[in-house]
């Protein structure tokens, strides 16, 4: 019996696959996000130069608070994109105009676009960080 996988492989840049550090989103399913080093995180996570947070993302986008928002600033990103999971959300405007008053780029998508863009961008080693929910959400 075939059994049926439903993640969805994300391609990654060439320019940083000889960075043994770079991590980027190689798989993910409904649940959760598979990276370059082979890594599964289920549930919400946050990636941010070559690093991931598990704690710094609630379950779901409805439940974000300003407090994420200080905390991922606080990184110092030039851009963030939210992957909001299967459907596409939006912040707020004086959310948006929060992170553009700190001089931080911000883009809401779904989920899968999310992994694409982010996986582009950190291979041309920009300084984004991606916050991913599961593609249920």
């Amino acid at each position: 019996m075939i059994e049926h996988d439903d993640s969805q492989n994300v391609g990654t840049s060439n320019l940083r696959k000889e960075d043994p550090g770079y991590l980027a989103i190689k798989r993910y399913d409904d649940s959760g996000f598979t990276l370059t080093d082979d890594a599964h995180y289920v549930g919400s996570i946050v990636l941010y130069k070559n690093d991931v947070y598990d704690t710094l993302a609630p379950t779901d986008f409805t439940q974000l608070t300003d407090k994420h928002f200080r905390s991922w600033c606080s990184l110092k990103p030039e851009m963030i994109l939210i992957g909001t999971g299967n459907k596409h959300h939006f912040l707020s405007p004086e959310h948006m105009a929060y992170f553009y008053t700190q001089g931080i780029g911000i883009e809401t998508m779904r989920t899968d676009s999310a992994c694409r863009t982010y996986s582009v961008i950190a291979g041309e080693m920009r300084n984004a960080l991606v916050v991913l929910f599961p593609a249920q959400g």
